[in-house]
């Protein structure tokens, strides 16, 4: 129940207040009693917050940038620079919660047997630029013949208000047998969680894991399964792949990758490269019938100045690269596909 002193503020004034406070916080007070769930949704719904768009730009021997697009017009608002600490280092985003964001520096050996002995964990604040360097995640003789930093996630619990980190450490045979957790502002070092649902648990090395309201997941290496870490009491849970994800050997020009949909964890699964079709699996019915639904099923068209169709990660002229974006409907099912028309360049 909320306090007392609040339960005598007018219900304008009151709302005023909440108003002012991020969506994050929003959603947690929704929780605190039913007046203010039912001013919060009233006033502030959720069709109404809107984020605008991030960018990271990824370099090698140079630096790391973070661009952010207004939500309205596409233009560049804001643009921060992340400077590697080795010219042989490389800086990549984990992720990002509420204004947060977590990067990854490493940096791949020169010696027999590649891999790499740089992994730094930092989380950094946009808007004040304050930092938080995560002390290095443990590793063992196993991970350290292995040579790899392992994959990390980055996640947010609503209720608890707690902002973690989660690795999965690199073993042989893309084994998974504990993961390592570190909640920030919390913890000093990094706890290891058991992973003992099933025998043979294991993670794919192409597709990275993400953290979707409250949970942080991944995909094991067969892609049949995904496995599921509860943010708030830590229990790790598994259930199966969309029908999509289970083709068997991927092919070199497709492959699938873990996103984030309207809150919802979501595959998307790139058909071909070449032709650019992509479906996107979305799960639904968490805790009563959850089960998959195909969402969205996209053709982007955009050709290269030769009029050729313009694939994942191809270039135009001189090597530029572009960066498109096509805000898709409320497709679902199996009617007709989207096809996402050309947009400016950003």
């Amino acid at each position: 129940m909320a306090d007392e002193g609040f339960r005598r503020l007018p219900d304008d004034v009151l709302m005023q207040i909440l108003v002012l406070l991020p969506t994050s916080s929003r959603r947690r007070f929704r929780l605190a009693c039913k007046r203010w769930r039912d001013m919060i949704n009233e006033f502030t719904p959720e069709r109404q917050v809107g984020a605008n768009a991030l960018a990271f730009m990824s370099q090698q021997r140079n630096c790391s940038r973070a661009l952010v697009f207004d939500k309205k017009d596409g233009l560049r608002r804001h643009e921060w620079i992340y400077p590697c600490s080795h010219e042989r280092s490389k800086i990549e985003m984990v992720g990002t919660c509420n204004g947060l964001l977590c990067l990854h520096e490493t940096m791949a050996s020169v010696g027999n047997g590649g891999g790499s002995f740089l992994s730094a964990i930092t989380v950094t604040n946009l808007i004040t630029s304050e930092a938080l360097a995560l002390p290095p995640a443990p590793r063992s003789w196993e991970q350290e013949q292995v040579r790899l930093p392992g994959k990390y996630s980055f996640g947010y619990h609503l209720t608890t208000g707690r902002y973690k980190v989660v690795h999965i450490p690199c073993g042989r045979r893309q084994a998974v047998s504990a993961l390592q957790v570190f909640t920030v502002g919390d913890d000093a070092a990094w706890r290891e969680v058991p992973v003992d649902t099933r025998p043979g648990v294991t993670y794919d090395l192409q597709c990275e894991p993400i953290s979707v309201d409250g949970r942080t997941y991944w995909l094991d290496a067969f892609s049949d399964r995904m496995m599921a870490l509860d943010l708030e009491d830590e229990s790790v849970a598994s259930f199966a792949a969309p029908p999509a994800a289970r083709l068997g050997p991927i092919p070199e020009d497709a492959g699938w990758k873990l996103a984030n949909v309207r809150g919802r964890l979501a595959v998307v699964v790139v058909a071909a490269a070449a032709t650019a079709r992509v479906e996107v699996w979305v799960r639904d019915g968490e805790g009563v019938l959850p089960h998959w639904t195909r969402r969205y099923d996209i053709a982007v068209k955009c050709p290269t100045e030769s009029g050729a169709p313009l694939g994942a990660g191809s270039t135009v002229g001189g090597g530029r690269r572009l960066l498109h974006r096509h805000k898709v409907g409320g497709f679902t099912g199996d009617g007709p596909q989207l096809r996402a028309a050309e947009e400016p360049d950003l």
